[in-house]
């Protein structure tokens, strides 16, 4: 088991795609079973750092235990938001698509809609 002071090894201000996938094989190259990420000192992480981070975890780390410790309020709160849009079911239409010519061919077929 090792611990990874993720504020030390990258900053204390998680702002990229690019340092969440710095992160990730920094972790991936330590070849450990069980992984604990230590938030502390994190002032802040993006949206976009968090979801890379979230994603990067989820998919790839298959034969380690990750325990994320010590993390902000305001960080935990950006990863559950993140969680949250995470693997919802895509809706495909079967609906027709209808191409108009011009803005009087759209206004008949709005209207032979609306009948």
């Amino acid at each position: 088991m090792n611990v990874f002071y993720i504020a030390k090894i990258l900053s204390p201000d998680l702002m990229s795609r690019p340092l969440a996938d710095d992160f990730y094989n920094y972790i991936k190259n330590a070849d450990e079973r069980e992984v604990i990420i230590d938030f502390s000192g994190v002032n802040f992480a993006t949206r976009s750092f968090m979801d890379e981070f979230y994603v990067l975890f989820q998919d790839n780390i298959k034969n380690s235990t990750v325990n994320l410790v010590n993390m902000p309020y305001d960080v935990e709160k950006t990863l559950e938001a993140v969680k949250a849009t995470q693997n919802k079911k895509k809706f495909v239409s079967d609906d027709t698509i209808v191409k108009t010519t011009d803005i009087q061919d759209l206004e008949n077929h709005l209207s032979a809609l609306a009948i």
